[in-house]
């Protein structure tokens, strides 16, 4: 009667090893379906990200205008002393970028489209704790003309607030800061900066 009665217990483990793997091949699924809902930025695929419907791209905000902080360095590409006063009464858009910086190369052919697109408005890059080698072999790679500041130090980077690479700014004639990014955008989402920044003007 002992023997038959552990006899009989056997299934019993086994039956709750087969609900276990189940319970986990279940579970792996919905795991899986879950990540396959998600876009790269954690947005659900198909919740379209503000200002650009469908996009996964990051978006700009208007902020509360307020005075552009005084830019000034030397142009690692043209060896040129530069300054954001240089460019009184004209929008401007400030991109913070680095060569190193997986997004500023996912964003740079669209900003190049857009600087040559608009050539009423200064385009204007910070290069931020870059060499200068690797800005140029950057410029050279996205066939990018519009001006920069070399920042090596990062000190011009945190006048504007960084948080995060990259980082674009939009100025309004006046050099206000009307509008930011952070993150990579796209062609849409610097349109729509420069928008917010001439309403602001």
């Amino acid at each position: 009667m002992s023997g038959e009665g552990r006899s009989g217990n056997r299934p019993g483990p086994l039956r709750i090893a087969s609900a276990a793997l189940a319970l986990a091949a279940l579970l792996a699924v919905a795991v899986f379906a879950a990540l396959a809902l998600l876009s790269d930025d954690g947005a659900l695929q198909g919740s379209p990200s503000p200002g650009s419907p469908g996009s996964s791209s990051a978006q700009p905000v208007a902020v509360t205008p307020e005075e552009a902080p005084a830019l000034l360095g030397e142009d690692p590409i043209r060896g040129e002393e530069l300054a954001l006063a240089d460019f009184r009464g004209k929008p401007v858009v400030i991109n913070v970028w680095a060569s190193w910086c997986p997004g500023c190369n996912d964003e740079a052919a669209d900003l190049r489209e857009f600087a040559t697109d608009h050539p009423e408005v200064v385009v204007l890059g910070v290069d931020f704790q870059d060499t200068v080698e690797g800005a140029r072999r950057f410029y050279r790679r996205w066939d990018w003309t519009h001006p920069s500041i070399f920042d090596s130090s990062g000190t011009q980077s945190a006048a504007l607030g960084l948080f995060g690479m990259p980082t674009t700014l939009f100025l309004d004639s006046r050099h206000r800061i009307a509008a930011r990014v952070v993150g990579a955008t796209d062609r849409a989402g610097f349109e729509h900066g420069l928008e917010l920044a001439t309403q602001a003007s």
